[in-house]
């Protein structure tokens, strides 16, 4: 899939990603249940994938 963006969605599109990431650390932080902390792991490597994406086609 390809997906083009301004400049200005770019800009909004990955500061809601990184925050995101941040709002998954702290659920990480606080999960105790060992299948849902890898859950969520999962989709924070996965945002930081993108997050970098988005970053290397600025």
């Amino acid at each position: 899939m390809q997906l083009t963006l301004t400049p200005q969605e770019q800009e909004v599109l990955s500061g809601a990603v990184k925050s995101a990431i941040s709002d998954l650390g702290t659920e990480v932080g606080h999960t105790d249940n060992q299948a849902m902390r890898q859950d969520l792991q999962k989709r924070k490597k996965v945002l930081l994938a993108v997050l970098d994406r988005l970053k290397s086609t600025v």
